[in-house]
């Protein structure tokens, strides 16, 4: 598996706080079947807004631990950008690290709300180039409402993420459902691990791609944990 939304990134947001820390996370993940990440810390006024040149340089600090300590996992670098008015700018100028520095760009939508300015952020996003890949989409409130809303985005060019462990419900009964239809409605290209450490978020992927390997079947799974990750980490066409 290739994971395309992880925090593992140490000291830098809600993921793990010492070295040790990350490369526990990182063990795990190799256990899990992942040998391909990338470090999504968030960018969002939560957190420090650490721009992209400084986390590919930590990026590079925690692939030279993980090679001293023998940890089969090759890491890249990215944001998990919560959208805003701001970002169009954000990205141009280089501030937000792009997955792997190529057009994909993490991107997190409110919670508990819809911006009222979505839809127009993702369309100037992809008339620069960018192509939105959306974080956990079984987790916004408007969007277990009404999958309407996110097949609107699909036709807008937007990629889908699902993170695994909401398919065992670790993320809670209403989140579990909304991710199984959404992948049985087929609105689903990508499944990641969302991981934050081994007790905060774990990872928990195998679980979770048991339960989509039972819905979907094994060959659908893996074009979503390989195929278009790969697509997503080489910066070419998912479609």
């Amino acid at each position: 598996m290739i994971d395309i939304h992880l925090h593992i990134l140490p000291g830098v947001d809600d993921g793990p706080k010492t070295m040790e820390q990350t490369l526990q996370l990182a063990r795990a993940l190799v256990q899990e079947g992942i040998h391909t990440a990338i470090a999504t810390p968030h960018y969002n006024d939560e957190f420090p807004q650490r721009p992209a040149a400084e986390i590919r340089e930590r990026v590079g600090e925690v692939q030279q631990e993980l090679e001293r300590h023998a940890i089969p996992l090759r890491l890249f670098a990215g944001h998990e950008v919560l959208i805003s008015p701001a970002l169009l700018e954000d990205v141009q100028t280089g501030r937000v690290a792009t997955l792997n520095g190529g057009r994909y760009l993490l991107l997190e939508l409110w919670n508990s709300m819809w911006l009222p300015d979505t839809e127009r952020i993702i369309f100037a996003l992809r008339t620069i180039g960018i192509i939105p890949v959306l974080a956990h989409v079984e987790r916004y409130r408007a969007i277990q409402q009404d999958h309407s809303r996110l097949k609107a985005l699909l036709q807008q060019g937007v990629i889908a993420q699902i993170t695994a462990s909401s398919l065992i419900g670790l993320q809670g009964r209403t989140i579990r459902r909304c991710a199984e239809a959404l992948l049985k409605e087929g609105l689903i290209q990508c499944i990641a691990s969302d991981a934050h450490g081994l007790h905060t978020r774990p990872p928990r992927v195998a679980e979770g791609l048991q339960c989509a390997a039972r819905m979907l079947g094994r060959e659908r799974v893996h074009q979503m944990v390989e195929i278009c990750p790969a697509a997503i980490l080489n910066s070419t066409s998912i479609f």
